[in-house]
């Protein structure tokens, strides 16, 4: 008599790689989704309270800078129309808003308005679809964005980075299917903040319908330009692109990732350096031997390294690696880049990952979720950053300069597995 021998059921797998994980009867798409969005409100509204009474004020620059911002400009002098300005003209647009809807009084509160109907935008636009073909990974992608704010804290809200986050990635969700919409958006999240430009520059080396992302792109940036022709004349288009050239007379800040090797031999007694307030960009620049040689050198070492990143992936494609493993990859990279050899390392320069990490999620699960677990780490390690630790990283004191010494390094990994894997489907055949 023959024993049939039953195997265990094999868990299926998303066309992304992932493990297809059985849900219990009670935990319907319904009552995930319900969880989902409860947590995600309610991390926005808890760090919205925790920023009324912390001693760092998360959101000070909120409250004083853009407020300030706003103040110059119904005074008649707008930056980035009349005045140079340290952002894209378009960040005013936002700043504006608060100020219509929240006046004086409510700022701040508006502001957090502006960015959880923004938030919700995104999280809805990645939830919308419950039974698509990518609607699980999807599904785990907004689970990872919830915890991922959930562990970042107030930084996420506070700064015009909140604003093109959500932008991002519904434009990262786009570029496979719509790239003229995609680059729209890529280039309109520019036009906010400097940093959509990497996704920008990711897409067009990879995907076939670049022209259509360029399209795209024609069409924001000669929508803004004729707003700011309209507004102040021609004599305004050298004020609109100030923020371009503005950037090359920072010294390097406190929390960026080449400062926190000084900032490391400081808190061990090692070598003196001091930390400086910068009145004309409001942030904490460190002084001391290599730090100015160290932060000449940073910006052109990031365009080489933004070249060799879209290098590594047309030699990936020409090499036949696909476009769902290889544009996450650069995307990535291009983005940990802007982090890692930069100048500037704001700690809301970490909530740039959350798209490329969703994006990565939904279309090469299976290598990302290692990287989503390391970016929920920066994530928590950032907090502690900012705003628990800034003034012991300030001050040059071990906990703080360690702290930020292991995020990072971590941010850097990213960047590194990056560049290896594309390098990896780059110079395949000859490793065979």
């Amino acid at each position: 008599m023959n024993t049939v021998i039953a195997s265990k059921p094999k868990h299926k797998r998303y066309s992304n790689g992932l493990r297809r994980i059985p849900r219990p009867r009670w935990w319907t798409r319904r009552v995930e989704l319900s969880v989902m969005w409860l947590v995600f409100l309610a991390t926005h509204v808890f760090y919205a309270w925790q920023a009324t009474w912390h001693p760092s004020g998360p959101f000070n620059d909120v409250t004083i800078v853009y407020r300030g911002w706003i103040d110059q400009a119904v005074a008649g002098d707008i930056p980035g129309i009349h005045s140079d300005y340290v952002y894209p003209v378009v960040s005013l647009i936002p700043m504006w808003l608060a100020d219509l809807f929240g006046g004086r009084g409510g700022y701040m509160y508006a502001w957090m308005g502006i960015v959880i109907a923004l938030d919700s935008l995104a999280l809805w636009w990645l939830t919308r679809n419950p039974h698509g073909a990518l609607a699980g990974p999807r599904r785990l992608a907004a689970w990872w964005w919830t915890i991922f704010l959930l562990l970042l804290g107030t930084i996420a809200f506070g700064r015009i980075d909140a604003i093109t986050v959500p932008i991002a990635i519904i434009a990262l969700s786009l570029v496979m299917t719509r790239p003229a919409v995609a680059g729209a958006l890529m280039t309109l999240g520019a036009w906010t903040k400097v940093w959509p430009a990497a996704l920008f520059a990711s897409a067009f080396v990879a995907i076939r319908r670049r022209w259509m992302l360029v399209l795209g792109a024609i069409v924001v940036c000669v929508s803004v330009m004729v707003g700011v022709v309209a507004i102040g004349g021609f004599d305004a288009i050298p004020h609109a692109l100030s923020f371009v050239s503005g950037q090359g007379d920072r010294g390097l800040q406190v929390e960026s990732t080449a400062a926190s090797f000084f900032l490391m031999l400081h808190a061990l007694g090692l070598v003196y350096y001091k930390n400086e307030f910068s009145q004309e960009i409001l942030t904490q620049e460190i002084e001391g031997p290599g730090t100015q040689l160290v932060g000449d050198l940073l910006t052109p070492l990031m365009f080489v390294m933004m070249i060799v990143l879209m290098g590594l992936a047309m030699l990936a494609k020409k090499q036949g690696m696909g476009i769902a493993t290889r544009l996450p990859a650069l995307t990535l990279g291009a983005v940990a880049t802007f982090i890692v050899v930069n100048k500037v390392g704001s700690p809301q320069f970490i909530t740039w990952l959350a798209p490329v990490i969703i994006f990565g999620l939904v279309w090469d699960g299976r290598r990302f979720l290692p990287l989503a677990i390391v970016a929920l780490s920066i994530s928590l390690l950032t907090q502690l950053v900012y705003p628990w630790y800034y003034w012991q990283i300030v001050d040059g004191m071990k906990a703080g300069a360690f702290t930020l010494l292991v995020r990072n390094l971590l941010v850097a990994g990213l960047m590194v597995w990056s560049l290896v894997h594309l390098a990896r489907g780059a110079f395949a055949k000859r490793n065979r």
